[in-house]
């Protein structure tokens, strides 16, 4: 067996510390670099604009009682959005129970078609409901975005599925 002196066993210890020493630094901004991606795709996944429920995006029952710029809070605190961040130009809120609609979706005699592009089947409101109309005044990104509120009571437009109702097409105007 080979016995080092104590001077060269540390020299060959210093060299094996400078050289992890120099791959530390890598490994530290890699894995750093890895969290942050982590984190920004977390971020991004938070809230994404198409994945709201109908009634997450539509339904405001009893109305949220904000006289005041109503249609810039519910967007603010809905997070209504068009596609990249960008400001909706038009949004509906309903203030009607959810079993209303519901109820709507059930009845055969409320199915009508939806005009192009979809052509799917829709079901529309026989009775006016109350509802307040956002169309986009001011802006372009989310979320400095302002709106128009217009109070309403109108028919309304809208697909459903086997649990209820799943999308707003449109509202209805007299004829």
């Amino acid at each position: 067996m080979d016995l080092l002196s104590p001077r060269t066993t540390a020299s060959k210890i210093r060299e094996k510390a400078r050289s992890v020493n120099g791959i530390f630094p890598l490994l530290l901004l890699l894995v750093l670099a890895f969290l942050l991606m982590l984190g920004l795709s977390r971020g991004l996944d938070d809230d994404p604009p198409n994945e709201k429920t109908f009634e997450e995006e539509h339904i405001d029952y009893p109305k949220t009682n904000r006289l005041f710029r109503y249609c810039n809070s519910m967007m603010l605190l809905k997070r209504i959005r068009g596609p990249n961040d960008t400001c909706r130009q038009r949004h509906i809120f309903i203030h009607e129970k959810p079993d209303t609609l519901v109820s709507i979706c059930t009845n055969f005699s409320t199915v009508a078609t939806c005009k192009y592009p979809s052509r799917m089947d829709c079901h529309q409101s026989h009775m006016k409901l109350q509802l307040t109309e956002c169309v986009l005044s001011e802006g372009i990104k989310f979320p400095a975005c302002k709106y128009h509120t217009q109070p309403t009571f109108k028919s309304i437009l809208f697909f459903c599925d086997d649990l209820g109702p799943v999308y707003f097409y449109n509202t209805v105007d007299d004829s």
